[in-house]
């Protein structure tokens, strides 16, 4: 490929492919051995993504002006990897979700102060690559790989003292512990740390490298919290690398290429703040969960607008823009203009969102319709979804901790006369059929935005058959038995099969109960104004549950039955909405 931002993102994308092959290698020995500890197989897998951190570290380095095949060394170390049979690998959240980037791990390292006097040790799945990202900006031999286990916010290692053992009688060196986060209890930085000072290493020897400025979460215990603060931190930081104070071509000058200007200037609109773009007052804004709010920008030209919202690195960066120039050949979504290494640069629609339009019922199921309707026909399912025994398990257990363990028995025993349906045709749902996420243009056009990433969301829904969306618009725009019949049809007719009406049935219950969870989950990072929206939306869903389970019988009116109304706990299940991460 020729020199250029798009070559560095191929080369990126390479590398993250390379991790995620490496990963599934020392997981499956992992499983077989249960223990970390060294073989032929893991020394060559990290030998080869230092080869490839190499190339983009040089490709950094160069500002992108290097053109060609990756280092000859590169392909030779990928022959050497056993791959007979069948591993099960992941795609790492931060790179698909949170505008993690390896370069960033790159520049902290450089920055840290550290040299090849290192132990460069990576937290298994992200942490093997970037790692290798350290190890390579530092001149450290090629990192060792550890996968902490058990209870999600009281990990530990099962790891052999041997992958160490040539650092130990060294008093002078150092040891960099690489993984994102930390998240809600950041145990696994804890666990690693733990072991390390276990084996006899002081903590003032141990060095952190973690994905953003902020400690561990709200679940995390005394110990973790302690070593967080004792140990030295290098952060891997987006701002610091993309965004400003960088020698380097900055986000700005990327997108200012992608749409052929010579310069833009950009507006962060994150966390929400993508609010003040669309509504007047903030008394009239939407909830926002900010945990799985995209990282956004609004860039500008003159009078000129574009939306820069990242969509993932690599493949999934790829994949999600082709379905952003599909939805809009199809007059579903923005206009494109292209896709510069993980975030997507589309069109700014300047209009009013739907819930703010004055639009009858009628006009909105007959959009949705043609909307779910093409999604139905062309979007076929690229990745596996919940099962419908998974939802139901969701649903169950958020009714439970919501709304009180009478109504999830009420709840499990109208899913026990549910007949499963005969065939599902999974397809990349749209999974955010909120009225705000639509925007209907000056010319007259609603347009659908944030359409491309909630069926492969970090939470457990997935792909599921196009009923999902139907019932989503159901409960959202509180459409009658009648209403929601004609949105059957009307995806029927353009799709040629059948909508299963029991399946829209079985997956109302599970929807209101996930946005139940998702909701109540957030209320955990809001304040002030924010933190009413977000218990409003609780409330809503916990309503809208409620209801539903009265309509079945054998449960007392609303006034009857007070217990339930009480306020949605805090410390809702981490299944609700989000992965064990």
């Amino acid at each position: 490929m020729p020199s250029g931002i798009g070559r560095h993102a191929a080369l990126v994308g390479l590398f993250i492919k390379a991790s995620e092959l490496v990963q599934g290698l020392a997981d499956a020995e992992f499983e077989t051995k249960g223990t970390d500890r060294n073989s032929p197989q893991r020394i060559a897998g990290a030998n080869l993504l230092v080869g490839l951190a190499r190339d983009v570290g040089r490709s950094w380095d160069a500002e992108y002006a290097i053109d060609g095949p990756v280092d000859a060394e590169v392909p030779r170390m990928l022959a050497e990897l056993d791959c007979d049979g069948e591993i099960l690998t992941g795609t790492a959240e931060g790179y698909a979700h949170y505008a993690l980037y390896p370069e960033s791990y790159f520049v902290a390292a450089r920055q840290s102060g550290l040299d090849a006097n290192t132990c460069v040790i990576g937290i298994r799945s992200i942490g093997m690559g970037l790692a290798a990202m350290v190890a390579a900006a530092i001149g450290a031999p090629a990192p060792v790989s550890v996968r902490p286990t058990g209870h999600p916010f009281r990990r530990r290692l099962a790891a052999d003292p041997e992958l160490i053992s040539g650092w130990r009688t060294r008093p002078s060196a150092h040891f960099a512990v690489v993984d994102e986060g930390p998240g809600l209890s950041g145990s696994s930085f804890h666990a690693v740390v733990a072991w390390l000072q276990a084996l006899g290493i002081d903590a003032g020897r141990i060095h952190l490298f973690p994905s953003h400025l902020g400690g561990p979460g709200p679940e995390a215990s005394a110990d973790s919290r302690e070593a967080w603060t004792v140990c030295q931190k290098h952060t891997a930081d987006f701002e610091r690398t993309f965004t400003a104070g960088s020698a380097l071509p900055a986000l700005r000058d990327w997108v200012a290429r992608t749409i052929g200007r010579t310069a833009v200037s950009l507006t962060e609109t994150s966390a929400g703040e993508w609010r003040r773009l669309h509504y007047g007052s903030q008394d009239h804004w939407p909830p926002v969960h900010r945990g799985f709010e995209r990282r956004k920008f609004l860039a500008s030209a003159g009078r000129e607008k574009w939306s820069v919202k990242f969509v993932g690195l690599g493949e999934i960066g790829m994949h999600k823009a082709e379905t952003a120039s599909r939805l809009h050949d199809a007059r579903f979504g923005p206009d494109v203009a292209g896709l510069c290494h993980g975030f997507l640069v589309e069109r700014w629609i300047d209009g009013t969102t739907l819930d703010r339009a004055r639009l009858s019922k009628e006009k909105v199921v007959a959009h949705l319709g043609h909307y779910l309707a093409w999604r139905a026909a062309n979007l076929p399912a690229s990745e596996p979804g919940a099962s419908l025994e998974a939802l139901a398990d969701i649903a169950l257990q958020n009714t439970s901790e919501g709304l009180g363990e009478s109504r999830a028995a009420e709840l499990r025993n109208w899913f026990s006369k549910q007949v499963p349906p005969k065939t599902m045709q999974r397809v990349e749902i749209d999974g955010r059929l909120h009225p705000w996420e639509f925007i209907l243009s000056r010319s007259g056009t609603l347009v659908k935005t944030d359409a491309l990433d909630h069926c492969r969301s970090h939470d457990l829904i997935g792909c599921q058959d196009i009923a999902w969306d139907i019932a989503g618009a159901r409960v959202e725009y509180s459409l009658s038995n009648a209403a929601t019949a004609a949105l059957c049809k009307a995806v029927e007719a353009t799709t040629s099969r059948p909508v299963d009406a029991d399946l829209v049935r079985y997956y109302e219950p599970c929807y209101l109960a996930f946005q139940l969870g998702l909701w109540s989950m957030a209320q955990r990072s809001g304040d002030g104004r924010e933190q009413i929206r977000l218990a409003a939306a609780a409330r809503r869903y916990a309503a809208m549950l409620l209801r539903f389970l009265e309509s079945q019988g054998n449960l007392p009116p609303l006034d009857q039955d007070q217990s339930s109304r009480r306020s949605i706990s805090a410390s809702f299940s981490r299944m609700a909405a989000t992965s064990s991460r």
